[in-house]
């Protein structure tokens, strides 16, 4: 889930980057991207496509890289208000893509081979 753009070009990349998730994972059977606001599909509807596949559970990954106000409460909001919608599939958001601890190798990497 990332935030939505106006550049149909990024959400496009958004679309992919779930594409390449999906097709290198074997955790995951769906794989879907949703936006928080200006791009479709919203959230919910992300979560309703999943649902409609029979999936029992929904994890969203919050694609931002600080804690400001959407990670902090709209987020939060619209995970609490699907859950009242669904009550028989776990719904839940995982820890924003900034907050992990590999994002620290991830950046010095990219700083190292691109000096």
């Amino acid at each position: 889930m990332a935030h939505g753009s106006r550049k149909k070009v990024s959400n496009i990349e958004i679309h992919q980057l779930a594409g390449k998730i999906a097709s290198s994972s074997r955790s995951f059977d769906i794989v879907e991207a949703c936006f928080l606001e200006i791009a479709a599909p919203s959230i919910p509807q992300g979560i309703a496509s999943c649902i409609e596949q029979n999936v029992a559970e929904v994890i969203i990954m919050p694609y931002f890289l600080a804690a400001g106000r959407h990670v902090i409460e709209d987020i939060p909001t619209i995970v609490d208000k699907e859950s009242f919608k669904y009550p028989d599939i776990s719904i839940k958001s995982l820890p924003y893509f900034g907050s992990s601890p590999v994002i620290v190798d991830i950046l010095r990497t990219l700083a190292e081979n691109n000096t």
